[in-house]
């Protein structure tokens, strides 16, 4: 399952993500997952989510993004979910890439058994039909 939330910057999306890792994480038998790219909402997210900081990484496509979470993914088969909010590559990346981040989320699913949830800051009205089955 691939899963996008859409809107606008200050639309609550990140405090839509964090309660729903937070139920993900009190309801999985494995790991939970939130990528953010930096630290600001370690407190708000229960202690059994696991924090990924990307910031310090050079992180700056969404085919380098995808390796990220290859890595993520390789290093704990236990991952049941993965939370991905505030990536810049995302929410500015063409609809060419998107489709090929898309199809590689989806291959992740199918293989790993991984449910993703996407936050990108775009408006709803302008998502491209490819990814309105998503939201």
């Amino acid at each position: 399952m691939v899963k996008f939330i859409f809107g606008e910057k200050g639309s609550g999306k990140t405090k839509d993500m964090i309660d729903l890792a937070n139920k993900q994480c009190k309801e999985s038998k494995g790991s939970v997952v939130y990528i953010d790219k930096n630290r600001n909402h370690i407190y708000d997210l229960d202690r059994n989510v696991r924090l990924v900081e990307t910031g310090e990484f050079a992180i700056d496509t969404t085919r380098s993004f995808y390796g990220f979470i290859c890595g993520l993914i390789s290093e704990n088969f236990d991952i049941e979910t993965i939370f991905v909010d505030n990536q810049k590559q995302i929410d500015e990346a063409d609809d060419e890439n998107m489709t090929d981040f898309v199809k590689h989320l989806e291959k992740l699913n199918s293989k790993f058994g991984v449910k993703f949830y996407v936050c990108a800051s775009r408006n709803e009205k302008n998502v491209p039909d490819f990814l309105k089955q998503y939201m």
